[in-house]
């Protein structure tokens, strides 16, 4: 065994060969102090990513600022909008001259246009012009080509002007914008066209229509033009149409938003009217709607909202401008209908709650959703504005003559509502 006193000379001699370098305890606490510094640059710089990661979230979904849409200053009566893309001088000299001869108006001076171009979708000019007419009146036109006519110009509506600070976009939705003024279009031209220009700022322009059961649309947050030329079934009307705008803010990673959402405007000779009603009273099978004064509405016209048929009117008290609507699913109410694109005929009727398709063909095939349409008395033909009545609740079984019909309208929230009148020309 070992003394213990060598055993502790052993241990030193050990440590004596270990001992520091002269400054090595001050590099190590410098090495210490370097460590601690990356680790605290590390922890700040996530907690900067965690912090960035969470307000890009809360911008996604919607929680930052809301963008804003400033109208551009009027430019007195006019909308001090700047044209869309290119404007070609050749097509706002003719749409100018077309303009002045078209009606009793011209001729119009300070014209100045928002579109004129050839649009692909249209297959031919659009033009819209705003201008101050003979009497100094400011005023709005549409102009499209004619198929039949070399593309030629023709004035499809002459609008007073808009008010220059409260609008946001125009448009027109009507199937009489292909041939000559008044008649609908013919053939691949068969089909209610939408035109819709936007307020500068606006970075997406989209306009659909409940007429169309399964319809693309463009990506809000893509970029495209302030001008929306689209086709529609020719039963889509202004008043299935939807036009809405957005504007995608300027920051990373964020959603284009929505700044506003509007019904299409109509107005095309031989297009039926829409009147604006509000509902004032109902029962279970009828409400009662005011309408304007100024405006004509008879028995026998039909009441829709954007979703499709309400009723029909069913008594006028001109003196109150107060119409009586028979709601589809009163007992009282029936009517010849078709199917979309299978076409099958057949009758409808309300049977107090529901709504039920009758008279069909044995052999005519009806399935689940399929969608019923009833012509329009308002319009010149039973497809054109034909108005979605309901859908099929179910398929119709083999050999059966009669399905049950779910009304598309939402009969029981009606606030609001549009009566179909004629064409004043």
């Amino acid at each position: 065994m070992h003394d213990t006193t060598e055993l502790r000379d052993g241990l030193v001699d050990l440590a004596e060969s270990v001992t520091p370098a002269e400054g090595y305890e001050d590099r190590i606490m410098r090495q210490a102090n370097r460590l601690r510094s990356r680790r605290r640059l590390a922890t700040g710089t996530a907690a900067a990513v965690c912090l960035a990661v969470l307000v890009t979230m809360f911008r996604v979904v919607g929680l930052g600022s809301t963008p804003h849409l400033v109208a551009a200053p009027p430019d007195g009566p006019f909308l001090g909008w700047s044209p869309v893309g290119d404007v070609n001088a050749d097509l706002v000299s003719e749409a100018s001259e077309v303009w002045d001869q078209a009606g009793s108006t011209g001729p119009h001076t300070a014209v100045r246009a928002f579109v004129a171009t050839h649009h692909p979708r249209l297959g031919s000019a659009v033009v819209v012009l705003q201008g101050y007419d003979k009497l100094g009146v400011a005023r709005l036109a549409f102009f499209t080509g004619d198929s039949g006519a070399a593309d030629a110009l023709r004035m499809r509506v002459d609008r007073p002007a808009p008010d220059p600070v409260k609008t946001q976009v125009i448009s027109l939705v009507g199937p009489r914008l292909t041939g000559a003024v008044g008649e609908v279009g013919q053939g691949s031209n068969a089909s209610t066209i939408a035109i819709a220009v936007a307020m500068p700022g606006v970075t997406a322009l989209r306009v659909s229509s409940t007429a169309v059961d399964d319809e693309m649309t463009q990506d809000p947050g893509g970029p495209t033009s302030r001008l929306v030329v689209k086709r529609f079934p020719i039963a889509a009307t202004a008043q299935t149409t939807t036009i809405t705008g957005f504007v995608k803010p300027d920051r990373p990673f964020a959603s284009a938003a929505k700044v506003f959402e509007v019904t299409g405007e109509d107005g095309v000779d031989g297009d039926a009217r829409a009147v604006s009603a509000e509902v004032v009273s109902r029962t279970s099978h009828q409400i009662v709607v005011s309408y304007p004064a100024d405006q004509e509405v008879l028995p026998g016209q039909l009441a829709v909202e954007a979703e499709g048929l309400v009723g029909r009117v069913k008594a006028v008290d001109a003196t109150r401008s107060e119409a009586t609507v028979e709601l589809v699913t009163s007992t009282g109410f029936a009517g010849q209908v078709y199917t979309n694109i299978s076409d099958v005929p057949g009758s409808v009727r309300g049977t107090g709650e529901k709504l039920v398709m009758e008279n069909i063909s044995a052999d005519g095939e009806v399935y689940q959703t399929n969608r019923v349409l009833m012509p329009d008395p308002s319009q010149q033909s039973d497809q054109v504005g034909a108005v979605t009545i309901g859908r099929a609740s179910v398929d119709k079984a083999a050999g059966a003559t009669t399905v049950e019909l779910t009304p598309t309208a939402d009969l029981a929230h009606l606030t609001s509502l549009f009566i179909m009148t004629p064409s004043a020309d």
